[in-house]
């Protein structure tokens, strides 16, 4: 079975999340947020996925590439990817103002989860969630509210079997680099693969479908490159 994989959100060493313990959908779960923005403040490791920036496109009206641009920056490491940048004036989330998220609906799944972290296993599919410190917030008393409700109320649920698509094909991606990473052609592959992933995309349309597409054609290119 290979190792669960972190997905967007805070950065946790390899063992520190092996140690987390993980919590069960129907174990109880009072948190409750206070309204403090301290999940907004100062961050700069909110990693997007494909369905994140499209959502906020879609949320924004505008195409993924417009709001790559303006609101987020390349990360580090063979697989191109994104994360939200800060504000040059606040060095807060770009779409926190006056203690408020201006985009609550189209939030990423990282500010979806918090203060949960996720990890899926490539091989079954399997997301599991653990707490991630400090937590903030409070508590709900009395209240029968378990794991499973606040992720449906957070409409992680939903979108579940997307973000498990998503983190098993770019898995697949990212070894399929690292065999042509010693290839001259590695810088125009990887800027065909955020492309692929984050760009490519028309806010009029389903993302799942779109997503199939893209990363179809991006296999193609590769199995040219590795022929056998």
């Amino acid at each position: 079975m290979s190792r669960p994989q972190p997905i967007p959100g805070r950065f946790e060493a390899e063992s520190e999340l092996a140690a987390l313990p993980r919590l069960q959908l129907d174990d109880p779960f009072p948190f409750v947020c206070a309204g403090c923005g301290s999940c907004c403040r100062a961050r700069r490791d909110i990693v997007m996925s494909g369905l994140d920036l499209y959502r906020l496109a879609r949320r924004l009206r505008l195409p993924p590439a417009t709001v790559a641009e303006a609101f987020c920056r390349q990360t580090a490491g063979l697989l191109p990817g994104f994360c939200l940048k800060s504000s040059r004036h606040s060095g807060n989330c770009p779409f926190f103002e006056a203690n408020a998220c201006t985009v609550h609906e189209a939030r990423p799944l990282a500010c979806a989860l918090y203060p949960l972290g996720q990890a899926i296993d490539l091989d079954t599919g399997r997301a599991e969630y653990y707490l991630q410190p400090p937590l903030c917030g409070a508590r709900a008393g009395e209240s029968t509210r378990t794991l499973r409700t606040y992720l449906a109320d957070s409409g992680i649920l939903e979108r579940a079997g997307a973000d498990v698509f998503w983190a098993r094909s770019c898995a697949r991606l990212a070894d399929r680099l690292i065999a042509v990473q010693e290839s001259r052609c590695l810088p125009a592959i990887r800027r065909r693969i955020l492309r692929a992933l984050y760009l490519d995309y028309d806010i009029r349309d389903d993302f799942a479908p779109q997503f199939v597409q893209n990363i179809s054609r991006v296999n193609q290119l590769l199995d040219r490159l590795m022929p056998g």
